[in-house]
C-alpha cells in the first residue's frame, strides 16, 4: 500500500478540542484531515499520523538537510584526520619531527635558560649566547662536531644574552627561530627558521686556563657569527647517547 493511502482503519468516537462534540470517525488518513460535524474544527488525530503527514509535507527539505549534514560529518572527519597522516609525532627529541604545528595546537611556556641536558660530563667552558632585540625566541642545540651526538639545549628570548658552562669539546651550534613556542616536537610552528653556525666552537682547558666562547645569533645570518639556512630534518636531526652505556644510540638523521 502506497504511504499516501495509509488508514487508522478503526472506528473511533473522536470529541472535538473546539466545541466538545463527539464524532464518529471512521478512520484517520494522511490524505485528508477530518473536521468536526458542529463546528467544522479540525479533529485531534493520532501522533504516528501527524507523523506521517509532516514527512510527506516537508519530505524536500528532511532530505535536503540530511544532504547537507552529511557533507558538513565528512568534511569535519577529513579535517580531523588530515594532520595525524602528514605529521610525525614523537616523544623524545632524538627523533624527527613535524615542521607544521596545527593549528589549535596550543601555545607552551618555556623559560630562558638550559633546556636539557644530555651528558654527565663535566661542565666547565663558558658559553654565552647573545640574541638581537626583537619579538623571535631562540632554540639552540649544542652537538658533538664529530660524532653528532646532542649535548645540550638552550631557549633564549629575543633581545637577551645567557650565560652557562658546557663540557669541554668541539662542537656545531644550530638553532630555530620563532615568535610562539610549542614545545620540542613543533618548535616555533610553521614560520620556524632553522640555521646552523659554519663554524665549529671549540671549549677547552689547558693548564688551568678554560676557554670557552661568546656567539651573537641573528635570524638570517651576519653579524659575527657566520650562519647557513638549514631544512627541519637537518635541525631534528640528533644522535641521543645512551647515558647507561658509552655507544651511541643509532642516528635517526635521514
Amino acid at each position: 500500500m502506497s504511504p499516501l493511502a495509509l488508514k487508522d482503519k478503526q472506528v473511533k468516537l473522536i470529541q472535538c478540542a473546539q466545541c466538545g462534540a463527539q464524532n464518529r470517525v471512521s478512520g484517520h488518513s494522511i490524505t485528508h484531515t477530518s473536521v468536526c460535524g458542529k463546528c467544522r474544527m479540525p479533529l485531534p488525530e493520532p501522533s504516528h499520523i501527524r507523523s506521517v503527514k509532516f514527512a510527506a509535507r516537508y519530505s524536500v527539505w528532511i532530505v535536503l538537510g540530511a544532504i547537507i549534514g552529511a557533507g558538513v560529518l565528512i568534511n569535519e572527519f577529513r579535517l580531523s584526520s588530515g594532520p595525524a597522516s602528514n605529521d610525525v609525532q614523537t616523544n623524545n627529541e632524538g627523533h624527527s619531527s613535524p615542521t607544521l604545528a596545527p593549528r589549535n595546537y596550543p601555545a607552551m611556556p618555556v623559560t630562558q635558560g638550559i633546556h636539557q641536558i644530555y651528558t654527565s660530563a663535566e661542565q666547565i667552558a663558558p658559553f654565552r649566547i647573545v640574541t638581537p632585540s626583537g619579538a623571535d625566541s631562540f632554540y639552540i642545540k649544542l652537538t658533538d662536531a664529530s660524532t653528532g651526538v646532542l649535548v645540550m639545549t638552550f631557549f633564549v628570548q629575543g633581545g637577551q644574552s645567557f650565560e652557562a658552562v658546557v663540557p669541554v669539546g668541539s662542537y656545531r651550534v644550530k638553532y630555530a627561530t620563532g615568535a610562539t613556542w610549542y614545545g620540542v616536537d613543533f618548535v616555533f610552528g610553521p614560520d620556524t627558521r632553522y640555521s646552523e653556525a659554519v663554524k665549529i666552537f671549540e671549549f677547552s682547558s689547558k693548564k688551568n686556563h678554560i676557554t670557552g666562547n661568546t656567539i651573537e645569533l641573528t635570524p638570517r645570518g651576519g653579524s659575527n657569527l657566520d650562519t647557513k639556512t638549514i631544512s627541519a630534518d637537518q635541525f631534528n636531526c640528533n644522535v641521543l647517547r645512551n647515558p647507561m652505556s658509552p655507544i651511541t644510540a643509532p642516528s635517526t638523521c635521514p
